[in-house]
């Protein structure tokens, strides 16, 4: 089996994700999240998008279904993971049907914002965007650097 790009950023991701966490008690958006977005940290748009759909799965959940629906544990990670799901849907589509492509969140999925959509709710906005982005990008660097020797 040939070591591709995306098996080595997810289990560097991993790696890093597992020892921030155990060193200072943050989640950095997922053990997988920091894997994925170093793939895509050369991509300053895509980390806007994926980041602003975050925030905005977390507003819709917490602020709007919320109110209506009793969310908690396992509910509320999947209603975070299904409203992600269809702004990436309804993104793609608006996309479409004015003949542009974003292509900001390819490769990346649709799951990766609703994973850092919860962990906004459990950590809050500001510590998970540093967390992640931080743990992203030492991962990024290492994998440039890899590919340097």
């Amino acid at each position: 089996m040939v070591l591709t790009d995306l098996y080595v950023a997810i289990i560097l991701g991993l790696t890093l994700s597992l020892l921030f966490q155990e060193k200072f008690g943050i989640n950095p958006g997922g053990l997988v999240v920091p894997g994925y977005l170093a793939l895509t940290m050369n991509n300053p748009k895509s980390l806007i998008v994926i980041l602003l759909l975050s925030v905005l799965t977390y507003m819709i959940v917490e602020f709007g279904l919320n109110k209506f629906i009793i969310l908690y544990g396992r509910r509320r990670f999947l209603a975070m993971l299904l409203v992600c799901m269809l702004l990436k849907i309804a993104l793609d589509s608006l996309n479409m049907s004015m003949g542009m492509s974003l292509g900001v969140l390819e490769g990346v999925g649709i799951v990766i914002p609703g994973l850092i959509a919860n962990c906004f709710y459990k950590q809050g906005i500001k510590l998970t965007t540093v967390s992640t982005l931080g743990v992203s990008f030492a991962a990024f660097v290492i994998l440039n650097v890899a590919q340097l020797v």
